[in-house]
């Protein structure tokens, strides 16, 4: 789903209290008199490793936003979002191969659930390693005051050290570290495992990881003034121009530099939101359509403005990796939740982002920086298992979570 930002104009949080805590614990096994779980049944397994991305040539890409329709300032009281746009069912061309995914069912109260996820199935123990490229596409924003948002090139003073696409790179997201297992992983790679402990603590070699290569920087050209945060400067652009250029213009032209169907591609904006009625302000977004094959993509901004402690550095970022992680298509339903996080109505998919939107982590990493990856719900908080799949039976890798979701209505 889209992950929700910070409110910028004015600041109107309906977003969890900014809470912090270290990933410093040791991880445990499952005490071996914990029942064992019911496990989904199997409906179909395809996952396979794949190689390093391609390396990148240096080719620049332009485009420009149509007049009239590329920029739009919120007004009035808004809260940020990060969103997950739905897709119909994918369809695979014949010949042309996928991300890799396993596909499960799963009943709960009468009622059958399918999900399909990417990587190898934790529940099948000869499951491995698998390795999925992801491709960074840096975005540079130009506008017409002068003002240009490129996360290639150090911000202002109160921004830190370093420019958002290297501080990106080495955060826990593309970084390794050992969270307690004593083998050094990406912090969505880990996530996965402790989300489904119950069957993989016995299993070291399963794991879900990408494989991050930088393509050449995409300049966007937009019509419109920026607006001024208490660090640097931001912009909202609208959402459904921006969506649309991606989908017609922006992937088809990367093809050639290795994108397709079983790659992840990743926008990388700094300090640029998008509006849309249906939503209001998303941070970022992952999405899919048919493009010769079903193509996944994510859009997410690294945060330096300092609007809210609740959306910093790559927050919206460890969001929309994840839910692309556990739901790609964004069609992977559950049953209702909601009144948490990000929803304040019901929401009845599986966007382990949104339940904890605000909740954020601190890793502190070899580059010395101290990063705020998003904390994430485990699979089993959706799906009310009791006890849960997860690491010391909780239902999010930091604890916020301890039962699983209520019902809503």
């Amino acid at each position: 789903m889209t992950s929700r930002a910070g409110s910028l104009v004015p600041l109107a949080l309906l977003l969890l209290g900014y809470w912090c805590p270290s990933l410093s614990a040791q991880l445990s096994r499952p005490d071996a008199t914990t029942p064992p779980q019911e496990l989904p049944a199997i409906d179909h397994s395809e996952a396979s490793a794949d190689n390093e991305a391609e390396q990148p040539s240096q080719e620049s890409l332009s485009f420009t936003l149509p007049a009239g329709e590329d920029f739009e300032l919120p007004s009035g009281s808004w809260t940020g979002r990060v969103v997950g746009i739905p897709e119909p069912e994918p369809i695979e061309k014949r010949g042309v191969p996928g991300l890799p995914t396993f596909t499960r069912s799963i009943v709960v109260q009468r009622r059958s659930y399918r999900y399909t996820m990417v990587g190898s199935d934790p529940f099948l123990a000869r499951s491995g390693r698998v390795v999925v490229p992801l491709q960074i596409i840096p975005v540079r924003v130009v506008f017409n005051d002068g003002t240009v948002l490129d996360p290639t090139l150090p911000g202002p003073r109160c921004a830190g050290a370093g420019d958002p696409l290297t501080n990106t790179l080495g955060s826990p997201l593309f970084t390794d570290k050992d969270y307690g297992e004593g083998i050094n992983r990406q912090y969505v790679e880990e996530n996965r495992r402790v989300e489904f402990w119950a069957v993989t603590a016995a299993n070291s070699g399963y794991s879900v990881r990408v494989a991050p290569v930088v393509l050449p920087t995409l300049t966007l050209t937009v019509n419109g003034p920026s607006q001024a945060a208490p660090c640097g400067r931001y912009v909202v652009l609208q959402f459904s121009s921006l969506d649309a250029l991606l989908r017609t213009s922006g992937i088809p032209s990367l093809r050639k530099l290795g994108i397709s169907p079983r790659t992840f591609p990743l926008f990388l904006f700094t300090n640029v939101v998008t509006s849309d009625p249906r939503f209001g302000l998303a941070a970022g977004y992952h999405s899919a359509f048919n493009s010769g094959g079903t193509q996944t993509y994510g859009v997410a901004e690294y945060d330096t403005t300092e609007f809210d402690r609740n959306t910093l550095d790559v927050s919206v970022l460890a969001h929309e990796v994840a839910e692309w992680y556990d739901d790609p298509f964004g069609n992977n339903a559950t049953p209702p939740w909601g009144h948490i996080g990000q929803q304040t109505g019901c929401q009845a998919n599986l966007e382990v982002g949104d339940p904890l939107t605000g909740h954020d982590l601190e890793v502190t990493m070899p580059n010395g920086l101290t990063y705020h990856p998003q904390e994430l719900a485990f699979f089993s908080w959706f799906f009310d298992q009791v006890p849960s799949l997860g690491l010391d039976g909780i239902y999010s890798w930091g604890g916020t979570f301890k039962s699983p979701a209520s019902p809503c209505r």
